[in-house]
């Protein structure tokens, strides 16, 4: 496992998506893009079944436009699929 820091938080509109895209620095320098198209998550507690809600903050994320990202987190998301 490699320990990073998030350089910076984005919450991207493609179309009618949304999702997040972080940028963790490592301590060599390597920067890797981690999308999140999973914003919320609902889960199974206890063996009652009762439910629970986990979401995502995007309260610290710059709200961008796909195309207004930088060319190189682009050039990531693409090769990734999104």
């Amino acid at each position: 496992m490699i320990r990073t820091r998030i350089e910076h938080k984005y919450l991207v509109r493609k179309g009618s998506r949304s999702y997040v895209v972080e940028l963790h620095r490592a301590p060599d320098g390597t920067l890797f893009v981690v999308p999140i198209q999973v914003l919320k998550h609902v889960y199974v507690v206890g063996e009652e079944g009762s439910t629970k809600e986990w979401e995502y903050k995007v309260d610290d994320a710059e709200e961008i436009n796909y195309i207004q990202l930088p060319r190189e987190v682009r050039a990531a998301l693409s090769k990734a699929g999104l």
